[in-house]
């Protein structure tokens, strides 16, 4: 994770993969291969399709 902004009232959390960058909303899919579920500060849940395990990202506070 490389960031996190509230833009009206919606989450947005910044990824990095590789040389990519990636910005996660809940529902969105990252890369065909990762479902944000959840965005609550601190913890963002994810669902890793090809298995369906949901694993949590912690993101820290909001500041």
């Amino acid at each position: 994770m490389i960031g996190k902004a509230l833009e009206d009232g919606v989450w947005e959390v910044y990824l990095a993969s590789g040389d990519r960058t990636h910005i996660a909303h809940e529902g969105g899919v990252i890369e065909g291969t990762w479902r944000v579920d959840r965005i609550a500060p601190p913890m963002m849940t994810l669902t890793y399709l090809p298995l369906n395990q949901v694993q949590q990202l912690n993101i820290g506070v909001f500041e």
